[in-house]
């Protein structure tokens, strides 16, 4: 079996991030809304790439002691993975 799955919309990227943090017990955002419009634009809403950029900047955020991620953290992580 075999499924195509096709890029999220920009407004659907917010849902899917915070559905993965829901998962992961966070009760509050981890990044603002100009993160996540970022992450939705650099990722151009593939949800491996959301995945790998959101990741990425949680964990440069928590590096730089900086919660919620913002916009500037998610552009560090786009570069360094290359996005």
């Amino acid at each position: 079996m075999r499924y195509k799955m096709e890029p999220l919309e920009r407004e659907e990227v917010k849902g899917y991030i915070e559905h993965h943090l829901k998962l992961a017990g966070a009760n509050h955002s981890l990044f603002t809304d100009s993160a996540i419009e970022a992450i939705a634009s650099n990722s151009r809403g593939w949800p491996r790439m959301v995945n790998n950029l959101a990741g990425t900047a949680l964990l440069l955020g928590a590096q730089l002691k900086v919660c919620p991620v913002d916009e500037d953290i998610v552009r560090q992580a786009a570069g360094e993975l290359g996005f």
